[in-house]
């Protein structure tokens, strides 16, 4: 869950066994108003599709942004999944987060009609606004960002080229009660919001990663959910988000699927709980009596979960880079891995802390999403910005101000305004700034907006420690 630049990440109940019938409560929340015929939405839908007289795709994007004004009441299903235990019984709460995150989003619909969420008629949910912006926007047929690039060997020793990721996130009513204080001015968006109130508990996060990496490359990726995407023909990364890279529809499949949920038991480490699930089309489910859906969904395996850093923890610290089998650290005591040797291998994070396979091997789902703040004065990895970098040794305490459990509310770095561990809802007021500046001809107005300069950093979500000082991890023991 590591990003390129801040610019790139935008940016994740079960009622019987996992994936089978999917359980249809309806949630006690608002439903999207319809647009009015000719009328503009607040905020953009999207950034980038080709013109109209070269492509006219069967639908596109819709961004979700009637954000709820009053603060939703927690719903049965999410009652439920705040009842488990993660830290006795993790597999169960990660897989009714994901069941809660599929219910409504996949059933009756062709693969390339899921995930439209203004057709969920269990429950809303909502996306972030300003993610369309400059080359790294919102493509229009699915609304998914780059996300960054996956480096060689990182899905494997087959893997032989870079592929890119990219990604859409969406959050349940709760967590766009939130998006909405920030943005409830569409010209003048409150960084305070999230230092004054954070993300309610009970809000559900969750986004999903589609690759371009082919299967000969990626073997677990087999028997795939495609969907049509309007990509970049090559990774690319542009530092001031110009020109617009060359793009093309093109497939991509699905790789992954992040969660996060905002549960008060987590307070004591950040208050937020991580999940990781990546897609394994290598099994060969049965469908389950009443499914409504396509069966390849099934095919979704939980990585892991974790609640907090394990700051003393500096073991296996450059994970498992080039990964034969999946490999876990037993120092790790905030972070729990599948054991299911039906698991492909995973690189996995720093010091073997959860990560999904699109994401960096010496970051971790927690780690990156800390440094969410405005301005973003700190990258999401510690060697692609340090302010310390003759001191910066992996592991070293520069290094581990990445890997801290820092309290509920409290900003990565002093100064800056927290925005709750949401990435992209940062990205989306620095977006917004940018495009201002460029409008209203604020030559660097916006890098020292409200008296702090704001940082620009190379994207580092995706892949191997390419640039990292870490060693390759020895000792540690193989998944089981």
């Amino acid at each position: 869950m590591t990003g390129f630049r801040r610019r790139w990440l935008a940016l994740p109940l079960l009622a019987v066994a996992a994936f089978g019938t999917v359980a249809a409560t309806r949630a006690p929340a608002p439903v999207a108003a319809p647009r009015l015929p000719g009328t503009l939405p607040r905020f953009p839908d999207f950034g980038l599709l080709p013109a109209p007289e070269a492509f006219v795709p069967d639908r596109t994007f819709r961004l979700s942004q009637d954000y709820p004004k009053v603060l939703p009441p927690l719903e049965p299903a999410l009652q439920r999944l705040l009842a488990i235990d993660y830290t006795r019984d993790w597999k169960a709460y990660a897989e009714a987060t994901l069941a809660y995150v599929l219910a409504g989003n996949i059933e009756n619909r062709d693969l390339q009609g899921t995930f439209f969420v203004e057709d969920n008629k269990v429950r809303p949910w909502y996306h972030v606004p300003w993610m369309h912006w400059a080359d790294n926007g919102r493509e229009g047929l699915h609304g998914l960002t780059p996300e960054g690039p996956i480096r060689v060997g990182s899905l494997g020793p087959q893997q032989k080229n870079i592929w890119q990721t990219y990604a859409v996130g969406f959050y349940n009513a709760r967590g766009g009660h939130a998006i909405g204080r920030v943005w409830t001015d569409a010209n003048r968006p409150d960084i305070n919001a999230l230092q004054r109130q954070g993300f309610p508990v009970g809000t559900v996060v969750a986004k999903i990663l589609f690759t371009d990496a082919p299967v000969s490359e990626a073997p677990f990726l087999s028997n795939p959910i495609e969907w049509s995407a309007y990509i970049k023909k090559q990774f690319s990364f542009t530092p001031t988000g110009f020109p617009i890279a060359p793009r093309a529809v093109a497939p991509v499949r699905l790789i992954q699927i992040d969660i996060m949920v905002r549960d008060s038991r987590a307070d004591a480490t950040g208050g937020w709980v991580f999940g990781t699930f990546v897609y394994n089309g290598l099994q060969a489910k049965p469908r389950t009596p009443g499914q409504s859906f396509d069966n390849r969904w099934r095919n979704l395996m939980p990585v892991g979960l974790m609640w907090g850093q394990d700051p003393k923890v500096t073991s296996q610290l450059a994970g498992n880079p080039v990964p034969v089998k999946t490999l876990v650290n037993p120092d790790l005591k905030e972070t729990v891995i599948n054991s299911d040797p039906r698991l492909p291998p995973m690189h996995l994070g720093f010091g073997l802390r959860l990560n999904g396979p699109a994401d960096n091997a010496i970051s971790s789902c927690k780690s990156c999403h800390s440094v969410a703040e405005f301005p973003d004065i700190s990258p999401v990895v510690p060697y692609a910005g340090s302010f310390d970098t003759r001191n910066l040794v992996c592991g070293g305490p520069e290094w581990m101000r990445w890997f801290r459990n820092e309290p509920v509310g409290q900003a990565f770095d002093a100064g800056a305004r927290n925005f709750d561990n949401s990435l992209s809802l940062a990205m989306s007021v620095i977006n917004f700034l940018d495009a201002r500046s460029r409008a209203d001809g604020g030559s660097n107005a916006v890098q020292y907006w409200q008296g702090r300069r704001q940082m620009t950093h190379g994207n580092q979500r995706g892949g191997g420690p390419d640039n990292s000082p870490c060693p390759p991890a020895t000792g540690a023991i193989a998944a089981r």
